[in-house]
């Protein structure tokens, strides 16, 4: 049966096709999850104080460790 299918070249190409683009798919979203966790990551470390930061928004900085050190010396 499977055979049978495979031999008509429309049903090759749309199989073809449906690989293809679940790799796409999944590649694609990997990118976005990836993203997410950063920004998660990043915001959580801010919150509990482990990076310090300048500025609020769009013009947060982050300030490099010696920075902030010599700061409070």
């Amino acid at each position: 049966m499977i055979m049978e299918i495979l031999s008509d070249t429309t049903n090759l190409w749309l199989l073809i096709t449906a690989i293809v683009f679940t790799f796409v798919g999944r590649y694609l979203s990997k990118e976005a999850v990836v993203t997410d966790a950063i920004e998660t990551t990043i915001d959580s470390l801010i919150e509990q104080g482990f990076i310090k930061t300048e500025g609020h928004g769009a013009k947060m900085e982050i300030v490099k460790w010696q920075d902030w050190c010599n700061d409070n010396d």
